[in-house]
């Protein structure tokens, strides 16, 4: 299994190469630059001035030049500087933000996983019962309506109509005051939201997708020699055809987290809570190139760790794997 890993995280160093290589591509032949901000609308700002703005921030050079300065520098673990006003280094606002992201996206996989296995498992083995078409309807509008739409209409409902959770912010005022208790509460009443709605669209796919893996499983001899040998059924389904029906599943759970990392820019936008997604669209938006470079970078490392833990998972999850990673 150390070889298998090993030989894992080897595939991701050009995986995260090609990724920076794209993004920093991209980021730069997209309109506007850094030096617009603050030039556009300044009738003063002369092309002499333009141009010394360029080089403060290094874009006067070419564009493979800067790409190697930037990972020469990120090799060092040195993200660079924001070009806001405050040019505080970029290592030091992600890493402000990140814990926040992370608690959501953990929170949100332990949702996914504590609620769509159940779901497939008892729609499967309920198939075509009142249980399975009544998840089947409540799943795929969770799957087809759009988050930022499904966290509006939340906010409209248990925000504004019956008032039971806040709808924007990390907390409440005066929250440095409350007690170990009370600041649990405040986080988690301002993070149900924005969790829940993460949640709904990863966990309506996994749950169809072990229904369908396990529907297939059930039919399989294997478990009609289980049932023929006096397996009682619950043995059956928990032990032997679930563990065969999560192989497919824990790689579309791996891939399920670039989805979560993606949509914490989306929910943290809408609910303004302080963390990378929110940081990177503020950056987006005032072209700070190091710093939506470095949330780039950390979301593409976060994606790679998924992926590679699913990669663990499935080695585990099936002996085949497991066996030729011992070789």
């Amino acid at each position: 299994m150390l070889r298998y890993t090993l030989i894992r995280l080897a595939m991701m160093v050009p995986a995260f190469i090609g990724i920076t290589l794209v993004c920093f591509v991209v980021l730069h032949l997209s309109p506007g630059d850094p030096t617009s901000k603050l030039t556009d609308l300044n009738p003063k700002a002369s092309p002499t001035y333009r141009q010394r703005l360029k080089e403060i921030y290094g874009l006067d050079k070419p564009l493979h030049v800067q790409y190697v300065n930037w990972v020469s520098s990120l090799v060092r673990l040195d993200l660079g500087r924001s070009f806001a006003l405050d040019r505080r280094p970029v290592l030091d606002k992600i890493t402000e933000r990140l814990p926040v992201t992370l608690a959501m996206n953990l929170v949100s996989m332990a949702i996914i996983l504590m609620v769509s296995l159940p779901l497939g498992l008892f729609a499967a083995v309920r198939a075509g019962g009142a249980f399975d078409k009544t998840t089947t309807v409540i799943v795929f509008v969770c799957f087809a309506a759009p988050s930022f739409w499904l966290a509006l209409l939340a906010m409209q409902l248990f925000g504004i109509k019956l008032q039971w959770l806040p709808i924007s912010g990390l907390t409440s005022l005066g929250f440095e005051n409350f007690t170990a208790w009370g600041k649990f509460k405040d986080l988690a009443s301002h993070l149900a939201l924005p969790i829940l709605i993460s949640s709904l669209t990863s966990l309506a796919s996994i749950s169809r997708y072990l229904r369908s893996n396990m529907i297939d499983i059930i039919r399989q001899d294997f478990l009609t020699t289980a049932r023929a040998k006096g397996l009682p059924e619950r043995v059956v389904i928990w032990k032997h055809a679930l563990r065969n029906a999560l192989i497919p599943v824990i790689t579309i759970l791996g891939l399920s987290v670039p989805g979560l990392v993606a949509g914490s820019v989306i929910m943290e936008t809408t609910f303004a809570i302080p963390g990378l997604g929110l940081l990177f669209y503020e950056a987006a938006v005032q072209y700070d190139y190091p710093v939506v470079m470095g949330a780039l970078v950390m979301g593409a490392v976060l994606t790679l760790l998924g992926n590679l833990l699913a990669d663990i998972g499935y080695a585990i999850a099936d002996p085949r794997i497991r066996d030729q990673a011992f070789k």
